[in-house]
């Protein structure tokens, strides 16, 4: 059984342009409300247009009509067109580059040159997928198409690749995606100007793959800060089930201060009460308010302060250092809601806390995990056990 390669291509072409439309519907109320996202969102949707008006069943439909058939093709390049100027000024605009009038002025003279050629040219050079030029009129349209999209795709790559490591990891990915999708589109192009040139015939089987990958690079740029925000969600989903225990017995130990009681803990994750960064600080802040209560039930009996930082951090005698102070506080805080459960009152010398484990939010909370680990991770105690003052 043979199989059409071509008709394979744009099976994939199409399954790329699908996952463009996808990528604006999912992005398209954020990034239309964000400044710095609206321009890749429009260079994305202009690219999906202009990529789903090439398709053949649209062109079949328009060819149904001679006034259609005559004046769909144009419109179909002039879009094109119009895609690659959006994509350079969106280039230009995340470079900062303030003065792009040679863009404009360009892309204009290059809009009434392929209005006058495309109208007297043979209708039938730009009916077909990578038609060919039927006339002197038609060979200087479809050049002029080419150089446009050649021109525009080596500037992205050019910016792309400058300026690939700058900013953070999410500005990065895009910027390398976006550059990858530019020389998959530029390849096809330069296939174009062989087909159009040497009369090379494999490009009608190739370049739909080419542009297939296009589509998805596109749509995958679209997804970064999706997928960006769904491992910060992702992680802060798990640094608030690690503390979820400890958080939960120390409101429970001094209820007054927990802005609302705990619920179960499949509860808390299937029914989030607020943006998940925002539960974790809010589990931080308790913990850490009750740990300044319960201090004052807790023994006076650990050699030093547990949770007070000491040297330089990253090193692996600090690290040690830290899990043993996280062992310390997790015994002295199961000490001291044991006595407040029991209804001992506080007692007159409380344990040692000049800080609570970091000099700022992230040291904090990263010790508070330790902390919540070793807290879990001790046997149940049964029930009776006396409270050792």
């Amino acid at each position: 059984m043979s199989v059409d390669v071509t008709e394979v291509g744009l099976r994939f072409e199409g399954a790329g342009i699908v996952a463009m439309w996808l990528g604006l519907l999912l992005r398209g109320p954020s990034a239309i409300r964000s400044r710095h996202q609206r321009g890749l969102w429009i260079a994305v949707a202009a690219a999906a247009i202009t990529m789903t008006l090439k398709r053949p069943f649209l062109v079949d439909v328009a060819s149904q009509s001679a006034p259609a058939f005559d004046v769909y093709p144009l419109a179909t390049h002039l879009c094109g067109v119009l895609s690659s100027v959006v994509v350079v000024d969106f280039v230009m605009v995340t470079m900062d580059r303030s003065r792009r009038e040679w863009l404009h002025v360009g892309s204009g003279l290059a809009f009434v040159c392929l209005v006058m050629l495309g109208l007297r040219a043979d209708p039938a050079m730009s009916v077909d997928r990578f038609g060919t030029a039927g006339s002197s009129f038609g060979y200087a349209f479809w050049l002029i198409v080419i150089g446009v999209h050649l021109i525009s795709n080596g500037v992205c790559i050019t910016v792309c690749f400058l300026h690939r490591h700058r900013g953070g990891g999410e500005v990065r990915a895009g910027m390398r995606l976006f550059g990858l999708g530019s020389c998959f589109a530029g390849l096809c192009w330069v296939g174009q100007l062989l087909q159009l040139t040497l009369g090379a015939s494999w490009v009608t089987s190739a370049a739909p793959f080419a542009m297939g990958l296009f589509c998805l690079s596109r749509a995958t740029v679209l997804a970064v800060p999706v997928v960006s925000t769904g491992r910060r969600v992702l992680r802060d989903m798990t640094v608030f089930r690690r503390l979820w225990r400890l958080w939960r017995d120390l409101v429970s130990a001094v209820p007054a201060v927990a802005l609302a009681p705990p619920r179960p803990l499949p509860l808390e994750l299937l029914l989030p009460r607020g943006p998940w960064r925002l539960l974790v600080y809010r589990q931080v802040i308790e913990i850490r308010d009750a740990i300044l209560v319960l201090r004052d039930y807790a023994a006076p009996e650990l050699p030093s302060d547990p949770l007070a930082p000491s040297g330089p951090s990253g090193g692996a005698a600090e690290g040690e250092l830290c899990v043993v102070r996280a062992r310390e506080m997790a015994r002295m805080l199961r000490t001291a809601c044991r006595a407040k459960h029991h209804g001992q009152g506080p007692r007159a010398g409380s344990a040692a806390l000049s800080s609570l484990g970091g000099d700022d939010l992230v040291g904090e909370t990263a010790f508070l995990i330790l902390v919540a680990d070793a807290y879990t991770a001790a046997p149940p105690e049964r029930p009776g056990t006396p409270v050792r003052l």
